[in-house]
């Protein structure tokens, strides 16, 4: 089991019979990994360069987007994930955060995930000593 599917079971409460959206989504492997769980999953980032030929073969829908200005109606997912890619978007960090909780629905949260060296220090410089779970952090933000 990757370290990728690991985290996804391990949020699979956060993910189970939802609509989540994954921001910055590179190879979109988390969010391939959560369609075994979600309702549906939507990803995005602003190119396909690194994106998965899996993408294809699953029910995760990618499109090419900016982040920080999404074209999805408000209130649109239950959770917005940011998966190892809060150290690419830090310099936007607050209007990708303004943008993922208009799209969120009542109730929703934004999970920041991290398991790589990098986001996960920018994690406890931005949100304060990081809790961490075998290898990789997770900070919960509220709508």
């Amino acid at each position: 089991m990757s370290k990728t599917d690991e985290i996804v079971r391990t949020l699979r409460r956060e993910i189970e019979g939802r609509d989540i959206l994954e921001i910055g989504c590179g190879t979109a492997d988390f969010s391939i990994g959560a369609t075994e769980f979600a309702r549906s999953v939507r990803c995005i980032d602003i190119d396909d360069s690194r994106l998965s030929p899996e993408i294809g073969r699953s029910s995760a829908i990618f499109e090419r987007m900016d982040a920080s200005k999404m074209s999805f109606p408000d209130g649109s997912f239950d959770a917005v994930f940011v998966y190892n890619a809060l150290y690419h978007m830090r310099d936007e960090w607050d209007a990708i955060l303004a943008e993922s909780r208009r799209v969120l629905r009542e109730n929703g949260a934004i999970f920041v995930i991290g398991s790589w060296k990098l986001d996960r220090s920018l994690m406890d410089d931005m949100f304060g000593d990081v809790a961490s779970n075998d290898g990789f952090s997770v900070v919960k933000i509220a709508k």
